[in-house]
């Protein structure tokens, strides 16, 4: 288990044997203006009580509630004909704005009035897309436990396998069927594991609704990193891959997605197959504090929060879209009594440079985790805003960034000065305007060793572009 700030209990999405399940509770659906139908049928000139209302439903043929489909087009003198489904006829009338649907016919003849409330998105298409994109991921590893020594028994100690279950995501796929695909960290990683630096000597990639062990696709781990939680896996020339419906996602940027948009999860949860969830952004960015997959390490993630249930297994699966886009990697959640659906996905805008950056580090070479600059300051928001755009009605949120501190024998010595605000940064062609802390250090990812870095500042009321150039000393592994 892990905790966050707010002593809310925070898990990793493995596979695990005890599960918080919590319930959810259901309300009673209501029809036009909040009513209940017994209150539709008296608005409409019902006289008498409820209990004589529900009598009157039981009609002697039953015909009525299926004239009450004519409401749409004003034939509603036809319900008259039976007096004593007269009731039936004032449904028929709630007919034009379509919040009253057709009585349904029991076995016993009797008639209920259905009131229609209109359901939510649907999100079939886009998690179609996303379904072909996901598999799940099975990863073995062994430990070794110690047995005996009670009551004068000889200690012993003895290996033992074990696995866990997990997500993950195709990122590239190549028409050979080889492809690199992305998980969680924790998912392919285990602090008692025997394996090299505690990865799994097995890893086993399925697709959806072929879980079974002749579709088996073997996956090998090229390289990850504890302190953005993900890992890269090597899938080699699979036939399975090749021949099936498969392919590589389509990301997104995370740093455009907005609270109250679409949020569905796909992934492996319990371990028992590719399942979709569906809910909506809560938090567009924020900071999640934990421990580490080794059970020690201090972390801190920035995250994506959402309402969209997800469970041990999900974890290492995708945060997609309405249009089926990956936006995040679901990696954690919070697991309390008193909280219900608050789940988190790492940022594409974070994830995508991060997976980047170990392929680029540590796909055959003897790297295996993220290198990464470190520029040298410390910057922190000096103003944050609400801001509404008026052609789209949509709200986000602005910042101004400045340099707190200037760390000694950095790339920023002599360059940048506290309180300089930061305008743009330009990484290998492509430019981040400075809204956010994090835009600076994700930016950071694509830079490799050689690149030049170009900064945009404000100083004193007037810009000018800082150019900082990347060199070996100035790398570090994460």
């Amino acid at each position: 288990m892990k905790r966050n700030g707010i002593g809310k209990q925070i898990t990793c999405l493995l596979l695990a044997l005890v599960l918080t399940l919590p319930m959810t509770a259901c309300g009673a659906l209501a029809g036009e203006d909040g009513l209940s139908a017994y209150e539709i049928a008296q608005k409409h000139g019902f006289t008498g009580s409820e209990e004589e209302w529900l009598e009157s439903l039981k009609g002697a043929d039953g015909q009525d509630g299926e004239d009450g489909k004519d409401g749409k087009d004003g034939v509603d003198g036809q319900d008259g004909k039976d007096g004593v489904d007269g009731v039936d006829g004032v449904d028929g009338e709630d007919g034009k704005d379509g919040k009253d649907g057709v009585d349904s016919e029991e076995p016993d003849r009797v008639y209920h009035t259905v009131i229609e409330v209109e359901g939510g998105e649907d999100v079939s298409l886009a998690a179609s897309r996303a379904i072909r994109s996901t598999v799940s991921v099975h990863a073995e590893f062994t430990a070794t436990m110690t047995v005996g020594g009670w009551w004068g028994q000889q200690q012993q100690t003895q290996d033992y396998t074990y696995s866990s279950a997990g997500s993950g995501v195709i990122y590239r796929l190549e028409e050979d069927g080889s492809a690199f695909v992305i998980t969680n960290y924790h998912v392919v990683y285990d602090a008692d594991s025997k394996g090299e630096n505690g990865i799994s000597h097995k890893i086993t990639l399925y697709l959806c609704g072929m879980e079974g062990e002749q579709y088996a696709i073997p996956a090998t781990y090229v390289g990850g990193s504890m302190n953005y939680d993900l890992a890269v896996l090597h899938v080699d020339q699979s036939d399975i891959l090749k021949n099936s419906c498969a392919t590589a996602v389509t990301v997104a940027d995370s740093d455009l997605v907005r609270p109250g948009e679409t949020a569905i999860a796909v992934g492996n949860p319990e371990g028992g197959g590719i399942a979709v969830t569906a809910g909506i952004i809560s938090v567009a960015s924020e900071y999640l504090n934990m421990t580490g997959a080794d059970n020690q390490t201090p972390v801190s993630f920035r995250v994506i929060r959402v309402d969209t249930p997800v469970n041990p297994g999900n974890s290492g699966g995708g945060l997609f879209n309405a249009e089926g886009e990956l936006i995040g990697i679901v990696n954690a959640k919070i697991t309390a009594s008193d909280v219900e659906n608050i789940g988190f996905a790492l940022p594409t805008a974070q994830a995508r440079a991060a997976v980047d950056n170990i392929i680029d580090h540590c796909y055959g070479k003897d790297c295996t985790s993220v290198i990464r600059p470190i520029i040298g300051v410390t910057v922190y928001s000096a103003e944050s805003s609400l801001l509404y755009d008026e052609e789209t009605g949509m709200v986000s949120v602005s910042q101004v960034i400045r340099i707190k501190a200037v760390e000694e024998d950095t790339l920023a010595t002599g360059l940048l000065l506290e309180e300089d605000r930061l305008i743009s940064i330009t990484v290998a062609g492509k430019t981040k305007q400075i809204t956010a802390q994090h835009h600076v250090i994700d930016a950071m990812l694509d830079a490799r060793e050689g690149d030049n870095v170009s900064l945009v500042i404000e100083r004193g009321g007037k810009r000018r572009t800082v150019q900082m150039y990347i060199s070996e000393k100035c790398l570090t592994e994460y």
